[in-house]
C-alpha cells in the first residue's frame, strides 16, 4: 500500500472515512473564511493521500465509486471526479448532471480529463 505515503497499514473502511470526513469539512468551509486557503489545502491533502491507497485495489474504488451518490455536493463531486478513471460511465453521468447545472468546476474537470490532462495521481506533502 503506497508505502511513499508513510501511512501505518489501515483499512478501507478507517480511508474511505478519512476521504469521507475530509471532503465534509471542505463542503462547510468558506474559503473566504480560511485566510490562504491553508485549512482547504490541508483537507485536500488528506483526501489525495486516502484516495491514493483507496485506488490501488478494488474494495477501495469501489468504496471511493460509492460515494458518487453521497448526499453532501462535495463528497460526491471529488467521488465522480476520482471515479472517472475506473467507472467513467457512472462517473460521468453524475458529473455530466452537475455540469448542466452551471458547475464551472465539474465542466472544466471533465474537460481536463477529455484531453487526458486530469491528474489525480500526485502526492501530497509528508503532512499538511
Amino acid at each position: 500500500m503506497c508505502e511513499h505515503l508513510e501511512m501505518p497499514d489501515v483499512t478501507v473502511d478507517e480511508l474511505i472515512a478519512r476521504y469521507r470526513r475530509a471532503l465534509v469539512s471542505m463542503d462547510n468551509m468558506t474559503l473566504e473564511q480560511d485566510h490562504g486557503a491553508r485549512n482547504w489545502n490541508a483537507r485536500v491533502h488528506e483526501v489525495q493521500r486516502a484516495q491514493l491507497m483507496l485506488r490501488e485495489t478494488p474494495e477501495g474504488r469501489a468504496a471511493i465509486t460509492s460515494l458518487i451518490d453521497d448526499a453532501v455536493p462535495t463528497v460526491a463531486r471529488w467521488a465522480a471526479s476520482h471515479s472517472l478513471f475506473w467507472d467513467e460511465a457512472n462517473a460521468r453521468k453524475h458529473l455530466e448532471a452537475e455540469r448542466s447545472a452551471g458547475r464551472l468546476d465539474v465542466a472544466t474537470t471533465l474537460k481536463e480529463f477529455d484531453a487526458g490532462r486530469l491528474q489525480h495521481d500526485w502526492l501530497p506533502p509528508k503532512r499538511g
